[in-house]
């Protein structure tokens, strides 16, 4: 059997996984290179060495283009501003670069893939060629991002831009579905708003998974009080959900506990959120690891108003065996159930109530702990999510014709996909 070739375009390094969109792609990759060959093409800074080396100890293939100016947070805002008079999007441009593309079309040229996989729609701008196919890996759908972000924003200057934004995003990132010969996405509810836009387009449901290996119950001694969040603080859900929280959700909560501690740990944060610190509330800022945090906590909260695709936190704080308070749109996606995995709120005095009674409540910190565990166990580890998109990788293979002499799918058993219908011109 021929060893299938795949090509993995991606904005950035995925290592060290220690936020969202590096975490998916380190265990796809790495996972994928157990039966597949796996190359993967990324924009990194020249002393990457190291994180290079690690990825490459996985059994993947590294090249790297030094990254666009523009890319570096010091001239994010200025690129952002310079968006809003230009036909196109930010979100369509900020990635894109000549190196880029000349890097894209060498190693097309100096090897044959059977699969390119685009990370993103801010990637998929570029121009692959008619070799192979094309997978699109939508982590999450950008322009619901955007306009979640329009409708909860108080700020005039960042609702504007993100309403202008999202309609202009809206077109790009629609139109890269059509271009592409295939899309992965993370739940059920995004590959049905992808289905109604490009309905002939082939899908297939990747959800985000865990290790449930390092991710896993320990002994620890939990802190009585501590509430924890953890996710990348650079990135507006988060710095809004931590906001929020404090805001709005906390007081309410300290009224009846003086004693929490609600620590807030992840990278990157702004100075907006490192001014929440006070007498009950912690800003660890980057941590080696986060497993120490989590198990510490006796309740892990969610309290996002703006994202979408679906939230690896709750998957870390579901396989530590942890009690998780979310809003609805925090814990979106994932198969979970209310009152069984996880407790759910929208409003601050319901979602503080639901907090009290976690941190009042042993054995219900213990019910949702070991349910979750086993939600995640049973359906969210990696090794039970790569094999659908190798399924995914033989079905668009086999239905396109696109098959290398020599390639025969893999025998992984049935598995549903979207109508493949007939192949659509890329256009680009």
């Amino acid at each position: 059997m021929k060893t299938l070739n795949v090509l993995l375009l991606t904005p950035s390094m995925p290592y060290p996984p220690n936020w969202g969109f590096r975490m998916r792609l380190y265990q796809l990759a790495r996972h994928l290179a157990q039966r597949t060959s796996v190359t993967l093409l990324c924009y990194a800074e020249p002393a990457s060495r190291r994180r290079i080396a690690a990825l490459r100890a996985e059994g993947v293939q590294v090249h790297t283009v030094p990254p666009p100016p523009r890319i570096g947070d010091d001239r994010k805002r200025a690129s952002q501003l310079r968006s809003l008079i230009s036909l196109r999007s930010f979100q369509g441009t900020n990635f894109h670069s000549a190196a880029m593309q000349e890097a894209i079309d060498m190693i097309l040229a100096s090897r044959r893939f059977d699969i390119v996989q685009v990370e993103s729609s801010q990637m998929a701008e570029f121009n692959f060629g008619s070799q192979a196919l094309i997978v699109l890996d939508e982590h999450n759908i950008e322009y619901e991002l955007l306009h979640r972000m329009f409708r909860e924003e108080r700020s005039p200057i960042r609702k504007i831009y993100n309403w202008i934004e999202y309609l202009k995003f809206r077109h790009e990132e629609r139109r890269s579905w059509n271009a592409v010969d295939g899309c992965v996405l993370t739940s059920q509810r995004e590959k049905d708003e992808l289905s109604s836009h490009a309905p002939d387009k082939p899908t297939m449901v990747v959800p985000n998974g865990v290790d449930i290996d390092y991710f896993r119950p320990t002994q620890a001694r939990t802190t009585p009080g501590s509430i924890v969040f953890t996710g990348l603080m650079r990135y507006r859900p988060n710095v809004d959900g931590v906001i929020y929280f404090t805001q709005r959700i906390l007081p309410h909560i300290v009224r009846q506990r003086p004693d929490v501690t609600f620590t807030i740990v992840g990278m990157g944060p702004p100075k907006e959120v490192v001014q929440l610190a006070g007498p009950n509330v912690q800003v660890t800022g980057a941590v080696p690891d986060v497993r120490p945090y989590a198990e510490r906590a006796e309740v892990v909260v969610v309290p996002l108003r703006m994202g979408s695709g679906t939230r690896l936190k709750v998957l870390d704080g579901l396989a530590v065996g942890k009690a998780i308070v979310s809003t609805s749109l925090g814990c979106e996606g994932i198969r979970v159930t209310a009152g069984e995995n996880l407790l759910i709120a929208d409003d601050p005095s319901t979602f503080a109530q639901a907090v009290l009674r976690v941190l009042h409540d042993p054995s219900l910190r213990e019910r949702l702990g070991q349910n979750g565990r086993e939600l995640v166990q049973r359906e969210y580890s990696w090794s039970a999510i790569v094999p659908r998109l190798e399924r995914f990788y033989a079905e668009i293979l086999a239905s396109c014709a696109k098959a290398v002499n020599g390639y025969r799918a893999p025998t992984l058993g049935p598995i549903a996909v979207g109508s493949t219908g007939q192949r659509l011109a890329r256009g680009r």
